[in-house]
């Protein structure tokens, strides 16, 4: 268990490096711009078919001009057992591109998705992934479909799916989506967002339930933005 958790630690204070690394170049890039990139931190903590799955994400969006912009995405997993014979952590790398208007947004996106069991004997796979990304915005309802071409896909990101939003106010959302899992396996994807004023509208929480043969889970994430103030609804029309 010690070694688990080390192997956990370990990447952890990786990644807590790049906000301070990123955000100095987001500063830079902002003087010189007059749309800001956004950047996104995002812990997040569940249960996967009673196995505790531990996510971390950052995220930069960063605006080219009123109709397309760029997104480069790390997302980072960490199935935790018990046993180093059954853990394991996941990172994918993105770089994703979009085409947007007020009401649409289409996008198409490269990865490089790894999975790395933490028992050292056993070897590593990685694959590379296409990505297609589609969202209609029509009034407080939001339809998204979005389709991977991996087959390693326990990542939030890695799941295809589609479905639809509603924004119950502009800082609160409720989704449902229907996921397709690896092995073909078919789910269901429950999820909601709240993003307060209190905080400057700088950060939102989630809670997420998912159903599947071998994918239920159920947990919640934090997700703080380093830019400034607007609302949830916002936020996501202009960023993915």
């Amino acid at each position: 268990m010690n070694c688990l958790f080390g192997y956990v630690l370990t990447n952890l204070s990786r990644f807590l490096l790049l906000p301070f690394i990123i955000s100095v170049s987001l500063n830079a890039l902002a003087e010189e711009s007059d749309e800001s990139p956004n950047f996104a931190f995002g812990l997040g903590y569940g249960l996967l078919n009673e196995k505790s799955l531990m996510n971390i994400d950052f995220k930069i969006n960063i605006p080219l001009n009123d109709t397309f912009s760029t997104q480069v995405l790390l997302n980072s997993n960490y199935l935790l057992t018990g046993s180093s014979r059954d853990s394991f952590a996941q990172s994918e790398f993105t770089s994703n591109w979009f085409l947007k208007s007020e009401y649409v947004r289409l996008g198409l996106g490269v990865g490089v998705s790894e999975l790395e069991p933490m028992d050292e004997t056993l070897a590593s796979e990685r694959e590379v992934s296409g990505q297609f990304m589609g969202e209609v915005f029509i009034g407080d309802v939001a339809f998204t479909t979005n389709y991977v071409s991996a087959d390693i896909t326990l990542s939030n990101i890695t799941s295809s799916r589609f479905g639809l939003g509603y924004y119950l106010n502009e800082d609160h959302r409720v989704s449902l989506f229907r996921e397709k899992y690896n092995g073909n396996q078919i789910g269901w994807r429950l999820e909601t967002y709240y993003q307060p004023k209190k905080y400057r509208q700088l950060g939102r929480v989630g809670l997420i339930v998912r159903t599947g043969k071998d994918y239920d889970y159920a947990g919640a994430m934090i997700e703080y933005y380093f830019d400034h103030a607007r609302s949830l609804q916002q936020r996501e029309r202009e960023f993915h």
